[in-house]
């Protein structure tokens, strides 16, 4: 499966039949040139079974299609409950980079599920450190933090701008009373998240109107538009920038960069 704007839905490879989709992501799947054999009684049942039990059990917060369970999946290849191989192109919404079952990666993962599970943040780990270690040497950035989903990123990243801008305005984070920059900046077309403060910043009203009051201090600027943007950020007023490099692109990006750079704000 793979996030593609232009798709719409499950596409089979004989028809492609209209999917609502994944929870305002667009996806597509790719079923392989090779025709999978009838399926079983037996494989028929369990896709009846999974979805109905689904629909009974988990939260409806998804559509998905109802003719599909995904079984197993090896490399870039998945097979549903009737065998039929998909192409995946979205690789989990960008989480599974190895694909699936890869062999280094499994006895990565059960080495360490022997020897430690979790400690919490609260103490040292050498994995962590490694792990903190390798990416900082290999990327832009001078220390990790780590969350478990790209919304908890952009939460802790609204955290670090807002105290960042109080403590380059001279003022005691932790003083209630004191005003410095606040204000978050994002782009038409966007999407940071599902959480109340990363929400805030998504564009589409739909993910935001059942759960308003979303986080105040919002200010939206148009998608590629660098004379809309200079026009909302504001020295003394904005705190952070947010932008996905991949939707605007190497001009727009260093432009806001440079207004940033003016007032001061984080990109």
């Amino acid at each position: 499966m793979k996030l593609q704007a232009s798709s719409s839905g499950v596409k089979h490879a004989r028809h492609a039949p209209a999917q609502r989709p994944l929870a305002g992501r667009r996806v597509s799947l790719r079923v392989s040139a090779t025709a999978a054999p009838a399926a079983p009684p037996a494989a028929a049942n369990i896709t009846k079974q999974v979805v109905s039990e689904e629909a009974q059990y988990v939260l409806q917060t998804y559509a998905r299609p109802a003719d599909i369970v995904f079984m197993r999946g090896k490399g870039s290849k998945l097979y549903d409950a009737n065998g039929k191989e998909y192409l995946d192109m979205a690789a989990g919404i960008a989480v599974n980079a190895l694909g699936h079952s890869d062999p280094t990666w499994y006895a990565a993962l059960s080495e360490q599920a022997q020897l430690l599970t979790h400690t919490s943040n609260l103490f040292h780990t050498q994995p962590q450190v490694e792990l903190a270690k390798r990416l900082v040497n290999n990327s832009f950035a001078d220390k990790a933090f780590f969350c478990n989903s790209g919304t908890e990123a952009n939460e802790g990243a609204i955290k670090f701008a807002r105290k960042y801008a109080r403590v380059q305005a001279g003022i005691d984070p932790y003083d209630p009373h004191a005003e410095a920059p606040h204000e978050l900046v994002s782009f038409t077309n966007c999407f940071h998240g599902r959480t109340m403060g990363a929400v805030a910043l998504t564009y589409k009203e739909q993910y935001k109107s059942p759960f308003l009051p979303v986080m105040p201090g919002h200010v939206l600027a148009e998608y590629n538009n660098l004379d809309s943007a200079a026009a909302v950020i504001k020295k003394g007023k904005t705190a952070a920038v947010f932008v996905e490099p991949v939707q605007v692109g190497v001009v727009a990006v260093c432009g806001i960069h440079s207004s940033c750079t003016v007032t001061d704000c984080v990109f």
